[in-house]
């Protein structure tokens, strides 16, 4: 029997104002079913006094590990504190929305391994400095929300995402741990068979593409569990500045790793790009799921990181001359159409489709405490109710 429902998780380091406010927001949800985990490896253990008004409520957990880890290390110890039927990650800058309680009820009493909820709430907290051209005074996202569900395939998923390269892993059909819900069992599924839960350098691509070879079936539930916060500090923001470039030996995924191998099919610098590659391709290795390998296009992680990083062109193009044997120029023209230009396509062709009231714009949204306010008054304007919505759904 799970003591708790759900947990969340919140793997944390130096940035104790963002979560102190994430936990404040969850622990706002009036429900002994969930609990918050914080892991935390920061410089010093400051957060645990700014949590101290906490101290006697049991359902938020918080483990202080001092000295230099992985951010792989962090998340498998917070996962090894987890106590719910299920598990839900999310960032220090995120937050929730309450209907994840009911959501999850529901997937607990239908017997459902994994849901994947969208991300159609981002908020950017004052000053993110993520915002190009616009008022960065705390600005929130919110697009259209049905509460529809489909269901997937994972592991057909894996297979496009192994065609596109290890790219463009979020608008996949993937099992999300990062920012979803999914059983804790099949967590330990993975644990068995590798020895650890998570993997590689990205913790958040590992997982999903080893519990997407695990779990067969995900459901894509069309509402915002979940609200995706950027701050100064993030990885988002970093990655939208250009921060996430650079020679492979200076990226701080490297720190708390001892000799890492790095795969062999993925060109040696530090990108988004390229982390997510190495990851991926690690969960499939750590799986022993060699043959996958097959289906890993190397023209197209090629062409995606030539076009955004024209200082390491020389690094890819020497890279895949030994990894394109086969008319290597022919694969890499082909590539470019079938992806990047693809791509451009079809952003072009959502914008025009999309309608005015499809997204609600907000300003001066002074944190998540408030973000999730501006969804719940949102839900009420849209006649949405979660409950009503759930009896109407069908598997």
């Amino acid at each position: 029997m799970n003591e708790f429902l759900l947990t969340i998780i919140i793997p944390t380091k130096d940035r104790q104002s963002y979560a102190q406010k994430a936990v404040q927001q969850i622990l706002s949800i009036d429900d002994q079913r969930i609990q918050v985990v914080i892991q935390d490896n920061s410089a010093t253990d400051k957060l645990s006094s700014m949590l101290s008004i906490y101290k006697n409520d049991k359902r938020l957990k918080y483990n202080y590990q001092k000295g230099i880890i992985s951010f792989v290390d962090n998340f498998n110890l917070a996962v090894s504190l987890a106590s719910g039927e299920y598990i839900c990650i999310i960032g220090d800058d995120d937050g929730l929305t309450p209907q994840i309680i009911e959501v999850t009820d529901w997937a607990s009493r239908n017997n459902i391994d994994a849901i994947k909820p969208e991300l159609s709430a981002v908020y950017f907290w004052p000053n993110s400095k993520a915002l190009n051209q616009m008022t960065d005074d705390g600005y929130m996202r919110i697009g259209k929300i049905t509460g529809g569900i489909k269901e997937h395939d994972p592991s057909k998923e894996v297979i496009k995402l192994l065609n596109n390269g290890c790219q463009k892993y979020l608008s996949l059909n993937l099992v999300k741990l990062y920012h979803g819900l999914v059983k804790r069992s099949k967590l330990e599924i993975i644990k068995e068979k590798t020895g650890k839960y998570f993997g590689g350098l990205s913790p958040d691509i590992y997982i999903a593409v080893a519990l997407s070879l695990t779990i067969d079936k995900v459901i894509e539930l069309d509402f915002p569990l979940t609200i995706s916060g950027i701050c100064s500090v993030s990885g988002s923001a970093e990655s939208a500045t250009g921060k996430h470039v650079g020679v492979l030996e200076e990226a701080p995924h490297f720190r708390g790793h001892d000799a890492y191998k790095w795969s062999a099919l993925v060109p040696k610098f530090y990108s988004v790009e390229t982390i997510w590659a190495d990851s991926a391709l690690a969960a499939i290795c750590d799986l022993k799921k060699m043959e996958l390998l097959n289906e890993f296009n190397n023209a197209a992680l090629a062409v995606y990181c030539m076009k955004k990083y024209p200082k390491f062109k020389k690094i890819v193009r020497d890279h895949y001359k030994n990894q394109l044997i086969d008319y290597p120029r022919i694969q890499l023209v082909k590539a470019y159409f079938q992806h990047p230009i693809t791509d451009f396509i079809k952003r072009v062709y959502r914008k025009i489709k999309r309608k005015k009231n499809d997204h609600m714009r907000i300003n001066g949204i002074e944190n998540i405490i408030m973000a999730n306010e501006i969804i719940q008054e949102r839900l009420i304007d849209i006649g949405f109710n979660m409950n009503k919505n759930l009896k109407t759904l069908k598997l």
